[in-house]
């Protein structure tokens, strides 16, 4: 009895420490901006050209001279919330399609002109995604998501 009680509490201490593990890598700035990477996203850290560099973008490089430290964390320190996997979200694939993210399955999603006359309309599939290719025509056009919509310019 006794020893599958010290057997029980290893496994709760030992799941404890597992979840205190550090999640985030935060590169603190010495202007004080912190800016924080999901370890479970893998970044790759680098120098290059005088410059720390995380996952090899240019918007995620910093200049060694201006970094103060980096060190991981339990949470994320650059004071960036994340969003809600149930919020609705319109993001911009590229010049030419929008994908709507978390939208309920099977709602409508609508592209209006300026006019007020429907020119595209896609279904929220089971994920909860449903992409729109934008016209070529340069305009303002509305995207109508169930009850809420959205202004797009296209330049």
């Amino acid at each position: 009895m006794r020893k599958s009680l010290l057997v029980v509490w290893g496994l709760f201490v030992g799941s404890m420490c597992a979840n205190a593990a550090a999640q985030y890598m935060t590169v603190e700035q010495k202007n004080g901006e912190k800016f924080s990477f999901l370890l479970d996203d893998k970044p790759v850290i680098t120098y290059s050209n005088g410059d720390l560099v995380v996952n090899g973008s240019t918007a995620t490089s910093y200049a060694i001279s201006g970094v103060k430290n980096y060190h991981f964390t339990e949470n994320d320190q650059s004071g960036v919330v994340n969003l809600d996997a149930d919020v609705l979200r319109i993001v911009s694939v590229d010049e030419n399609t929008v994908r709507v993210e978390n939208a309920s399955a099977g709602l409508q999603v609508v592209l209006y002109d300026a006019k007020g006359v429907q020119v595209l309309d896609a279904v929220a599939d089971q994920a909860g995604v449903a992409t729109v290719g934008l016209p070529d025509q340069k305009g303002v056009y509305v995207l109508s998501v169930g009850k809420k919509s959205f202004k797009l310019i296209r330049k």
